[in-house]
């Protein structure tokens, strides 16, 4: 009896990760289709062919799935940072990159690319969601901050996160709303080196730290 209980708890909770994985999913596409302030969840429920009440069984609301998209994204973004980061040979390899992990993250999930633009204006709202996106992201930068730390000089470590993050998207969302994600994937080694002569004019520049 206590195998087969396991068992189908088991089944539950692979059902439950899947239906999870797709509200997921189908949310990223919608909100970088139709944007976040624009797609509600009956367009999620019915693109994912799935109830209103079974949305209401994961997320509390709309917002709620937007924070669990934007911790997944740079989640993912930050495990694969670390791991070109740890392949580095010299430092003076660890900025370059920690831009093309994020370059190359972004090339494969432009989708994220355009949520997290979405998102930053979200950040700069009075709103309760605004908070806790605030409290993710900046978390993520606090990592990327100790992963830059060794070779910044006497910058703020904080101050060359920062500016890795704006900078990348900026640049690549500019480039992704105006050549495609096919035009930008040809010009990826460009973008890389332009990104990081923008990151090192801010190093050479030597701030005093925060």
């Amino acid at each position: 009896m206590g195998t087969s209980t396991e068992a189908s708890l088991s089944r539950v909770e692979r059902r439950k990760a899947r239906t999870n994985k797709r509200l997921l999913e189908v949310a990223r596409q919608l909100f970088s289709e139709k944007g976040i302030y624009w797609a509600k969840v009956e367009d999620i429920t019915e693109l994912a062919d799935l109830g209103k009440g079974t949305f209401y069984k994961y997320f509390d609301s709309k917002e709620q799935i937007i924070s669990a998209l934007v911790e997944e994204g740079l989640s993912e973004l930050l495990a694969k940072t670390e791991a070109a980061v740890l392949a580095v040979s010299t430092d003076g390899r660890i900025i370059p990159n920690v831009i093309g992990a994020r370059v190359d993250f972004f090339l494969a999930y432009p989708d994220y690319l355009l949520l997290l633009h979405q998102v930053r204006g979200l950040m700069q709202l009075q709103v309760g969601v605004a908070e806790e996106l605030r409290v993710i992201y900046a978390k993520h930068l606090s990592r990327i901050a100790k992963l830059v730390k060794p070779v910044i000089g006497s910058t703020s470590a904080h101050d060359v996160a920062v500016a890795i993050a704006a900078y990348t998207s900026g640049l690549m969302t500019y480039h992704l709303l105006f050549e495609g994600i096919e035009g930008i994937r040809r010009r990826r080694n460009e973008l890389v080196l332009a990104l990081d002569q923008s990151v090192q004019a801010l190093l050479k520049a030597g701030r005093p730290r925060a």
